[in-house]
């Protein structure tokens, strides 16, 4: 029986926002495939919710200010270093390491790996390494350091380049969400990359139809969108939605799910559009998962107003298999491209393109059943090539 070390750098139970969601599905299917996973979340407790489950190695002894203070953009490089940087969270991140006896460390993103390195270098190699890439981090954090105006950009993106090529070069095996993403890892280290692409959980939600959150009422029309508080989650919704307001009438809305609506009503305040906003778009904030299968279940139709990011959209599989209407960009679609062209799904990249879409949507009566056959886009299918790294991997070990 295979023993994986599993490596997060946040949460996986209960797992909140896309990267968590990945990660616990990930681990789920290993189990499932009968190897022991032993779930090492190594992360700062006071920059999660209170009811996470606790971390395996708690960083908040170690915070301070530190590098680059007051840039939330980067916590992740920033907060995850002190695993290897603090002597004593470095010490307690071993013996936990150690305590598995692992034959595979599997590593999801590349925050931990200097904590990583750190211990391989001590004595006694540490396992293998799979390195599970959610996408190009140092594309994504140049296209984010660049919105906010960072001064500091460039050699942050640098450093986030150095250390994610450090983890592919010295990887066993490594995993991407995309064929882009993927192309771009093995250039790196002269290996083939699986391709395991995001994948969602199939809802039923017939029972549900007229049963809706507050302030919602049977009567309201609405198209939805779902993110969490990501920046390119913010910015497409201001550049895409926003504009497009207008041409919503009495009793048609915007709902917008999930912890990006923090950043949304941020950005409202002083925008030239925010009077129409009042009337035309509803903030629930994080929701559970019984609110979200109602939301879904009485909304006209999807939207996923995604300008710019990396790897793949965890919503955009979600959607797909929702039995709604899909209004996207095309950069949403990285890594579902071939899913673009189906009948009920809508492509616009403009702000006058996406606005007549979501006239066509709330116009439409919404379809009866998935855009694509669902186990197509389930993460049982969809994570299957990392099961095989495993497999590959193991009878070296």
């Amino acid at each position: 029986m295979t023993r994986i070390l599993h490596l997060t750098s946040y949460p996986t139970r209960p797992p909140r926002h896309g990267g968590q969601i990945r990660a616990s599905h990930t681990a789920r299917m290993l189990e499932a495939a009968g190897c022991t996973v032993e779930r090492m979340a190594v992360f700062s407790r006071s920059q999660n919710l209170p009811d996470s489950e606790p971390p395996a190695v708690d960083l908040d002894a170690a915070r301070a200010e530190g590098r680059f203070p007051g840039l939330w953009q980067v916590r992740d490089l920033t907060t995850s270093e002190l695993a290897a940087t603090d002597t004593a969270c470095f010490e307690q991140f071993v013996r936990r390491a150690e305590a598995a006896r692992a034959d595979i460390v599997m590593l999801e993103e590349p925050w931990l790996w200097p904590a990583v390195r750190r211990w391989g270098e001590r004595g006694s190699p540490a396992p293998p390494v799979i390195y599970n890439a959610h996408n190009i981090e140092s594309r994504s954090k140049a296209a984010i350091l660049a919105e906010s105006g960072v001064a500091e950009a460039a050699g942050i993106v640098e450093e986030v380049a150095a250390l994610e090529q450090d983890l592919a070069r010295n990887a066993a095996a490594a995993s991407a969400t995309t064929t882009d993403d993927a192309a771009t890892i093995a250039g790196w280290t002269g290996r083939p990359v699986a391709v395991a692409a995001n994948g969602t959980v199939l809802r039923r939600v017939g029972h549900l139809h007229g049963i809706l959150p507050e302030p919602l009422e049977p009567w309201h029309s609405y198209l939805l969108f779902v993110g969490s508080a990501h920046a390119p989650n913010a910015t497409g919704f201001c550049d895409l939605v926003l504009p497009g307001l207008s041409v919503l009438r009495a009793g048609q809305l915007i709902v917008v799910a999930g912890r990006v609506g923090e950043l949304i009503r941020a950005r409202l305040e002083g925008h030239e559009l925010s009077y129409l906003a009042r009337d035309r778009i509803v903030l629930l904030g994080a929701v559970g998962e019984l609110a979200l299968s109602s939301l879904l279940g009485n909304a006209r139709g999807v939207l996923l107003p995604i300008t710019y990011g990396g790897g793949s959209n965890l919503k955009t599989p979600e959607a797909l298999v929702s039995g709604l209407p899909v209004l996207g960009t095309s950069c949403a679609f990285r890594g579902f491209e071939r899913y673009a062209g189906l009948p009920g799904v809508a492509i616009a990249d403009d702000p006058a393109a996406f606005a007549a879409g979501m006239r066509a949507l709330l116009a439409t009566a919404t379809p009866a059943a998935p855009l694509v056959a669902p186990q197509d886009l389930l993460w049982d299918s969809t994570l299957q090539p990392i099961v095989a790294l495993v497999r590959a991997l193991a009878p070296a070990r």
